[in-house]
């Protein structure tokens, strides 16, 4: 796992794969643009490899960087989001036909603050957008996505390109 506290932003979104897809997220509805210079910031990235660990280091680096901006209150919510938008990115963004890897390339967590909002988002390789389906009951995964949609305020994704896309979320600490 490659962290970058606050302060880089610029280094990370410009070398790193998915840096444009970040930026388009943070600009998307989930900061109107009222509301980008207001209150507290704060942005951290990390790379994360496409193996088993990479979902409980992201759950840690998020827990990290949210007790680090004093966002005890919404931690977990977080922590869930990222899990479920991580597991995704992995399933559908990393592996190809029956699990083979598509890319070599990372994939990306990015968390930006504005005040009480934490944007959270995932840079995958795959040009491919999410897409909520009915959940079957009996089933033991395919819910990833209706769990983001119940903890966050809003959800989406940027447009993909041959680099890839960002899947976002963002919640409020209340």
């Amino acid at each position: 796992m490659t962290a970058h506290p606050a302060g880089s932003t610029g280094d990370v979104l410009s070398e790193g794969p998915g840096g444009r897809h970040w930026l388009a997220a943070a600009a998307d509805e989930a900061f109107p643009l009222g509301e980008l210079g207001h209150g507290a910031t704060g942005f951290a990235a990390c790379a994360l490899g496409a193996d088993p660990q990479a979902t409980g280091e992201a759950r840690q680096f998020t827990r990290r960087t949210l007790g680090g901006w004093g966002l005890a209150t919404v931690v977990d919510d977080v922590a869930v989001v990222v899990s479920e938008l991580l597991s995704n990115a992995l399933r559908y963004g990393v592996a190809g036909p029956r699990g083979r890897r598509a890319s070599a390339r990372p994939v990306w967590l990015g968390l930006l603050r504005r005040d009480r909002t934490v944007l959270c988002a995932v840079c995958d390789p795959n040009p491919e957008v999410p897409v909520i389906r009915k959940p079957d009951y009996f089933a033991e995964s395919g819910r990833g996505l209706h769990v983001i949609d119940a903890l966050s305020d809003s959800w989406g994704w940027t447009t993909p390109d041959a680099s890839g896309k960002a899947v976002w979320a963002a919640l409020t600490a209340r």
